[in-house]
């Protein structure tokens, strides 16, 4: 009897810590190229059900080791557990060496996750910038192109992918160009502007390398000619443009004269002022692109003041007088000319009644 009353509690605290340990598995690739990042998921649903395992707000750390010849670690990010159970993680690679990874989950109670749980994963990363070779010079002087030639080893003609970024913004690409029998490559990518360019390359199996160029000098009023509009403007009846940028640094400039105050809506509908000069400068302002519209308020500072205002923008396609702004900037109202119509009509209505009144 003894026996079977031990046996039965030991089967209880089985049955206890199976039930409180959590499933957990986390999922990457086997193979990551040096550059990209290593995108890590994971999940606390155990396959046929549908409730999570560990209630959402659960966290924990998942570690990134270096297991070519010892165990080092070499980064670690907090996962949280969301509402359906998942977490995920990111470690860039960018700077790490070539050779065989380990990701671990850790357990914060080393019992808190089950034994069919998955909390370890073997990731190899693979350096290609050794495939790359740039025949361009890194530093270049401005032209209006962004001269890039070389070759990829090992990809013949199968193309290579670019992409090109200034500033923060993608001013090319990614595009596939061709390349030749023996991975060679050329192309002269239209820029607007001198300064710093990140080029990343890659192709159908992925991330290659990124180069930095550096653009010295800055086009010519020949290269980029400025183009303008204007429009009458009062405090209370603004002037409203829309300009046609083109991908870079553009630069917007009022006429002077007035103490301008302008108002501006950019390609991600963002709003901005700017009322830095008096009468006797232009007032200007200055903002990245990508090719996009970009919506324009003029108006003087001084409700005393009246005049044309003219817009000249560099770096643009077309500066327009625009009839679509106003209501953008939340100024859409009824012009005189278009409220004029009604109260005349009404004085003719009546006009009317009053001489059939007369007749009758």
């Amino acid at each position: 009897m003894k026996r079977i009353a031990w046996l039965t509690v030991i089967a209880a605290m089985l049955l206890v810590g199976t039930a409180s340990a959590a499933y957990v598995a986390i999922s990457a690739p086997q193979t990551v190229n040096v550059g990209e990042p290593l995108e890590v998921t994971g999940t606390t649903i155990t396959k046929g059900l549908t409730k999570p395992s560990l209630n959402p707000g659960f966290s924990t750390e998942v570690v990134l080791y270096y297991a070519q010849h010892s165990k080092r670690e070499v980064d670690r990010k907090t996962i949280v557990v969301q509402q359906d159970g998942s977490f995920s993680a990111t470690f860039e690679t960018s700077g790490l060496a070539a050779g065989l990874y380990t990701i671990e989950l850790i357990d914060p109670t080393q019992t808190t996750f089950g034994g069919s749980s998955t909390i370890r994963q073997i990731v190899t990363l693979v350096d290609r910038s050794g495939s790359l070779t740039v025949n361009s010079p890194l530093n270049q002087d401005f032209d209006g192109y962004l001269d890039l030639q070389g070759a990829v080893s090992g990809i013949g003609s199968s193309g290579v992918q670019i992409q090109v970024e200034h500033d923060g913004f993608i001013v090319y690409g990614p595009e596939f160009i061709s390349t030749d029998a023996n991975g060679g490559f050329g192309t002269a990518v239209p820029i607007s502007s001198g300064g710093s360019y990140k080029v990343t390359f890659a192709d159908t199996r992925g991330y290659i390398d990124t180069r930095d160029f550096v653009v010295s000098g800055a086009p010519t009023p020949t290269e980029t000619p400025g183009i303008s509009a204007s429009a009458p403007a009062t405090r209370s009846a603004p002037a409203y443009f829309e300009i046609d940028t083109r991908s870079g640094t553009v630069t917007i400039a009022t006429s002077a004269g007035i103490d301008w105050v302008v108002e501006y809506i950019d390609e991600d509908e963002r709003f901005h002022k700017v009322n830095n000069k008096g009468l006797l400068e232009p007032e200007t302002a200055e903002f990245a692109a990508r090719g996009g519209v970009v919506y324009v308020k003029v108006y003087p500072m001084s409700y005393n003041d009246s005049g044309t205002v003219q817009i000249s923008a560099a770096n643009a396609e077309s500066v327009r007088v625009s009839q679509a702004a106003p209501a953008l900037f939340g100024d859409a109202t009824p012009t005189p000319a278009q409220a004029a119509p009604l109260p005349v009509a009404l004085a003719l209505l009546g006009l009317v009644v009053v001489v059939l009144a007369r007749r009758g």
